[in-house]
């Protein structure tokens, strides 16, 4: 599976904004991870960022904060303490950059791939590396915020397997899209579920369904000869009420108003 690497500033705060102590970290990780970054470097001075993703992509992220001086010698004993009160809870992010400074750590570097966090002085030396605890149960929760990006980027059908590989990556496992108001419920991991309100006025969903005219916008719609709104409007029209993705088997099912199924796909991967 291809990973996304477009991930964006206002996912990468989301994401953080989700951050209050040290002991949020791992969390943090695993998000950045399955928004597709891959490595980033944040600066002690000023909170400043370098986000990298696959096939060279970058994004940079400005100060966070009022400049700090970062001390010309490393305290490693005084930094390695401070580091686990941070991951006990103890502190918060703007703290554990003051103490890093003064335990003259001019930035850390955290590589997704090996899952580890490396603190660096001003003279580019690795001080200390540490590896970044993953528990096996744990997993992404995603939000309205995510879900509303990823959605947001889906212009016509032929976008959809790219918007089907993002929102599976952070943690949707199945969701339910109603044709008659666009909102769609979305479901994760231990019950969890967000629900995307409705995205324009009702529409009214034909009681018969007329499944060779449906068929006919379905594969106009995936070659990108149709917007969602005109698609949603299509399917109305042709009597199907919604459609159910399931991103394990990766399957979508078409349903009309009675229930009845009327198409079941095979999502491309």
């Amino acid at each position: 599976m291809i990973k996304t690497s477009t991930f964006t500033e206002e996912q990468i705060r989301e994401k953080l904004s989700q951050v209050r102590t040290g002991s949020d970290f791992p969390a943090l990780a695993m998000n950045l991870k399955n928004i597709g970054v891959t490595y980033y470097e944040t600066r002690m001075e000023d909170g400043r960022s370098i986000y990298h993703g696959e096939n060279g992509y970058e994004l940079h992220t400005g100060p966070n904060y009022d400049p700090i001086v970062v001390a010309g010698t490393v305290n490693i004993e005084l930094l390695k303490a401070d580091i686990t009160n941070h991951q006990q809870g103890k502190s918060d992010y703007f703290e554990i950059s003051r103490r890093c400074a003064n335990n003259g750590i001019e930035k850390w570097a955290v590589c997704l791939i090996s899952m580890t966090c490396a603190y660096i002085d001003k003279n580019g030396n690795k001080i200390w590396v540490e590896h970044i605890p993953v528990s096996s149960d744990q997993r992404t929760i995603f939000t309205l915020a995510d879900i509303i990006i990823a959605h947001d980027k889906v212009k016509t059908g032929a976008d959809f397997p790219g918007y089907i590989r993002e929102i599976k990556q952070l943690g949707v496992a199945h969701y339910n899209s109603y044709v008659e108001d666009g909102h769609i419920d979305y479901f994760g991991d231990n019950h969890h579920q967000i629900t995307v309100p409705a995205k324009y006025d009702k529409l009214s969903i034909a009681d018969q369904c007329n499944i060779e005219a449906f068929k006919a916008d379905l594969a106009a719609h995936q070659l990108g000869k149709t917007s969602f709104l005109a698609f949603c409007n299509d399917c109305a029209n042709s009597g199907v009420e919604r459609w159910s993705i399931d991103l394990n088997k990766m399957t979508c099912i078409y349903y009309d108003k009675a229930g009845n199924i009327v198409l079941v796909e095979k999502i491309p991967e």
